[in-house]
């Protein structure tokens, strides 16, 4: 990997790999080709706020949680 926060990728993979969701699919959720998906996956290119967020929303996780900030997928909900 090229940056520090590799756990962005593995998280993110993990979750296309229980979601069933391929790289293509994942891609067109970012507005990216493939092989960029696949460029960010392995770390050679990062993942930008914009895709963090898309895949927050995607998935219903934290973007706290997709950098590796906590461990808790689910947002806190107020009440």
């Amino acid at each position: 990997m090229t940056y520090i926060n590799g756990i962005t990728a593995e998280r993110i993979a993990s979750l296309l790999a229980k979601s069933d969701m391929t790289q293509a699919q994942y891609a067109a959720i970012l507005n990216v080709s493939q092989p960029t998906v696949s460029d960010k996956l392995a770390g050679a290119v990062q993942f930008t706020a914009k895709d963090i967020r898309a895949t927050a929303v995607q998935f219903g996780v934290t973007t706290d949680f997709l950098y590796g900030l906590t461990d808790e997928r689910a947002p806190a909900h107020a009440g």
